[in-house]
């Protein structure tokens, strides 16, 4: 189900952008190509860049960056640790040895 969903959203988008551009008139760039040329005949087009603005003949971008440059430092190695060991437990044990007395022998584990 949403696969068709997919595929039925993406061609409508299609659908829809190729309805804009065959239904949009044509005319509206002209006035903005019009004033354009009109500021570039005065010399006061701003989309040009000065010549002063411009880098010297020849030169390269790497002259012109005054940035910080970026720190290099070097990284300490990871620690790996072992795993523990579980803790040790005492463990008790109460029983009757053969005279009949009552013992209790205890042991780590």
């Amino acid at each position: 189900m949403d696969r068709r969903f997919f595929l039925k959203s993406v061609l409508s988008l299609a659908g829809a952008g190729a309805a804009t551009a065959l239904l949009a008139p044509e005319a509206q760039a002209l006035p903005l190509l019009e004033e354009l040329q009109a500021l570039d005949a005065t010399g006061a087009n701003p989309l040009m860049a000065a010549e002063s603005d411009l880098p010297a003949q020849g030169a390269s971008e790497a002259q012109y960056y005054y940035g910080q440059q970026p720190r290099y430092y070097r990284r300490r190695p990871r620690r790996y640790y072992r795993p523990l060991p579980p803790p040790r437990v005492r463990r008790c044990r109460t029983f009757y040895d053969r005279w009949g007395r009552l013992v209790r022998r205890c042991w780590w584990g």
